[in-house]
């Protein structure tokens, strides 16, 4: 019977993976209170005053707001669901064992929601085209990231391999 080592950059990851989660959290509030602070002032005429702040907005459609606060909408929480399951992900190896049967799902998971992140974009993309007017003349453009699809197959076959090397190590565990 082997003991385990504690794995300490995958425990370094974890707490990187942490302050990320955080970072990501507080920015995304803030970006949400500017977008709306300035999307407040587009509608209302230029400017915005609230206790302790002054916003002005000078040709900047509301359309504009509408497409970043939706853009942040998509974004943030993917980023962040997706960072707490690689930080899941990283203490089980830091404990020593990250071929345990969680993880399968949890890559799983992570796979699902890059692909949701990513058709979400897309819807939002179309919305935006067929209900805001963002000022332009030019539409949102439509683009297919192949590399976030690509990244969803890997991972699928990544959470593939770890599920049959969990069944595997139990299999070991019950053989005399």
């Amino acid at each position: 019977m082997s003991v385990r080592q504690q794995n300490s950059m995958a425990a370094v990851l974890s707490m990187l993976m942490q302050v990320i989660i955080w970072v990501a959290v507080v920015a995304g509030i803030i970006a949400f209170l500017l977008i709306g602070a300035g999307l407040i002032g587009s509608l209302n005429g230029g400017a915005v005053k609230v206790p302790g702040m002054e916003t002005y907005v000078e040709d900047v459609k509301p359309g504009q707001f509408v497409a970043g606060l939706a853009g942040l909408v998509v974004f943030a929480p993917g980023i962040i669901y997706v960072c707490m399951q690689l930080k899941a992900i990283l203490s089980t190896l830091a404990e020593g064992d990250p071929f345990v049967p969680e993880n399968g799902p949890r890559l799983t998971r992570i796979a699902v929601a890059i692909g949701a992140v990513e058709l979400a974009r897309y819807v939002t993309v179309i919305l935006l085209n067929a209900f805001v007017d963002l000022g332009s003349d030019q539409p949102v453009r439509l683009s297919i990231n192949l590399a976030a699809w690509a990244a969803v197959v890997a991972l699928f076959i990544l959470a593939q391999v770890f599920r049959e090397g969990s069944r595997l190590r139990e299999e070991e565990k019950m053989t005399i």
